[in-house]
């Protein structure tokens, strides 16, 4: 399918594009980090993720944040208590761009600390592109829609943990970690850093053990003995 008619079948069906959104991706095309649009791997409220391909064939993802559909109030909360972004203006566009801007730092931090997650490679506006996490255009199965017997279940909690660690040493907090954004492929990987806070953040030690009561909750259900929050904080800090 052409880029074109890809556009317009997701603005009629999924009211996903806006003029300006797309005129972002054909900018990204035409910096070179985007060759073609191919399918939708992922649809949310507040953004949708595209599968692609750059110059050089590579698999990427391309995550774009929704304008007119986007719970804005939500992101203004963590922006306005995010001391990097101080300053934003309180309209729709600026709070939807600086929070992919937000994303795309909180990424390449996690990347640079060695944590698993996708590589920030651009954005523009509202629309971020990343590494593809899976093979052959098809993407990585979520944690949530996985089965894992016990002995599995064990590594991957103790992956996960281990990937906070790194986190952490960042100083960043991931502050929506669930089974729903952890991708499994020969190992676990983060994803979704849109609402990431550092250390410095007001609210961080709330996060952080909001996201251990999270992991900990769904390695619960499925028969896993997990360290309390608490014991975990002390390793972290």
């Amino acid at each position: 399918m052409r880029d074109s008619e890809f556009f317009e079948k997701f603005k009629i069906e999924r009211k996903v594009f806006d003029r300006k959104t797309i005129l972002a991706i054909l900018k990204l095309m035409n910096k070179g980090y985007v060759k073609i649009v191919e399918s939708l791997i992922k649809e949310g409220k507040e953004s949708c993720v595209l599968s692609g391909k750059d110059k050089k064939d590579n698999w990427i993802a391309l995550k774009v944040y929704r304008i007119e559909h986007c719970d804005f109030k939500n992101m203004w909360k963590y922006l306005v208590s995010d001391p990097r972004f101080y300053g934003v203006k309180k309209s729709r566009r600026s709070i939807v761009y600086t929070w992919c801007k937000r994303e795309f730092k909180n990424l390449k931090i996690a990347f640079s600390a060695k944590v698993s997650c996708p590589e920030p490679i651009a954005f523009f506006e509202n629309v971020l592109v990343m590494s593809f996490l899976g093979e052959n255009g098809k993407p990585a199965p979520r944690l949530i829609d996985v089965s894992l017997d016990e002995k599995n279940a064990l590594a991957v909690y103790e992956s996960i943990m281990e990937e906070v660690k790194k986190l952490a040493k960042a100083k960043l907090i991931h502050s929506d970690l669930s089974a729903f954004n952890i991708l499994l492929l020969e190992k676990p990987y983060l994803i979704d850093f849109s609402q990431a806070v550092p250390f410095s953040h007001p609210l961080a030690k709330e996060f952080l053990v909001r996201d251990l009561k999270n992991i900990n909750s769904y390695f619960k259900k499925i028969g896993i003995s997990v360290k309390s929050e608490e014991e975990i904080i002390k390793e972290l800090i």
